[in-house]
C-alpha cells in the first residue's frame, strides 16, 4: 500500500515538468511541414504581382502666390461686455456689430411703457400725500382756532377732547411734512 502511494505521490509531481519539457518540440514537429510546404513552391516564388503603373508629368516654371487656408478664431483687440442698468424689453439696437462706439453713444432703446406707468404712479402718490397733507394743515388751522377759543371759556370735559383731537391731527401734520420732504 505504501508504494502504490509512493507512484502516485511520483507521477504527480513529476507530470508538470513532462509535459513542459514536450510542449515545444511538439509544436515544432507539428509546424515545420506546414511552413516547408509553403517555401517549396517555385512557381510562387518566381510569379510576383505586376509592378505598378506610373504617370509622368512636364515641370513647368512659373510664378505661384502662395495661399493659406487656416483654422483658427480672431477676436478683437478691444472688447467690450455690455451688462443693462435697467430691466425692461429692447425695442431697437442703434448700432451694427463691429462699429466703432464712443463713450455716450445710445445703443439701445428700451421700451418704456412700464417706466412712464411707475412714473405715473409715483405721481398720484405725491399728489395724494399732498391733498393729505392740505387737509391735515385745514384741520389743524381749524383746531388752533377751536383752541384759541376754548382757553377763553370755563374747562369741561368736550374742550378736553378737543384738545386731544387737535394735538393728534398736529402730531399727523408733522408727521406728513416729514413724508413730503424725505
Amino acid at each position: 500500500m505504501s508504494e502504490t502511494f509512493m507512484k502516485r505521490v511520483t507521477l504527480k509531481s513529476i507530470r508538470p515538468t513532462f509535459d513542459r519539457a514536450l510542449r515545444a518540440p511538439l509544436l515544432g514537429a507539428v509546424l515545420l511541414p506546414i511552413l516547408l510546404a509553403g517555401c517549396s513552391d517555385p512557381q510562387a516564388q518566381t510569379n510576383g504581382p505586376p509592378p505598378p503603373t506610373v504617370s509622368a508629368a512636364t515641370v513647368v516654371v512659373k510664378r505661384v502666390t502662395p495661399l493659406g487656408e487656416f483654422n483658427g478664431r480672431i477676436e478683437a483687440i478691444d472688447s467690450v461686455e455690455l451688462r443693462p442698468r435697467v430691466s425692461g424689453y429692447i425695442e431697437s439696437v442703434n448700432y451694427t456689430e463691429g462699429q466703432e462706439v464712443e463713450k455716450g453713444d445710445v445703443l439701445f432703446t428700451i421700451d418704456d411703457r412700464s417706466y412712464r406707468a411707475e412714473l405715473s404712479r409715483a405721481e398720484a402718490e405725491l399728489a395724494r400725500a399732498r391733498t393729505q397733507a392740505a387737509l391735515a394743515r385745514s384741520e389743524a388751522d381749524r383746531d388752533r382756532v377751536l383752541i384759541e377759543r376754548t382757553r377763553s371759556q370755563p374747562k369741561n370735559s368736550s374742550v378736553a377732547s378737543l384738545r386731544r383731537s387737535a394735538r393728534k391731527r398736529m402730531f399727523k401734520l408733522h408727521k406728513l411734512q416729514s413724508i413730503k420732504h424725505a
